[in-house]
């Protein structure tokens, strides 16, 4: 099985239960299209991660329900991230993990 890449930035939890990744966004405004953005995708694949942000930051956190990471995890992080540079202009998002 072939697993997508995904960005170094995200965090492999211990045991490989869940994924997570911080989001830093130079405005409020950005913040939030970054939020419909990821709304949007949570719609159409049926896939809810945990979020926590507040006015600049976004902490997006990916958590297996079998006890272990599976492709569906890996699938949602790299969506994510293709939102970020689809939709995203690198002014908007700081870089740095």
């Amino acid at each position: 099985m072939h697993y997508p890449t995904i960005d170094a930035c995200w965090m492999i939890e211990r045991n490989a239960t869940g994924l997570t990744r911080r989001f830093e966004f130079a405005s409020y405004s950005d913040t939030r299209r970054f939020l419909d953005e990821l709304a949007d995708l949570s719609e159409r694949t049926g896939y809810y991660p945990n979020l926590n942000f507040n006015r600049t930051l976004v902490n997006v956190s990916i958590e297996s329900d079998k006890g272990k990471l599976r492709l569906t995890d890996y699938e949602f992080a790299a969506q994510t991230d293709a939102l970020l540079a689809e939709n995203l202009s690198q002014e908007t998002h700081q870089n740095g993990c």
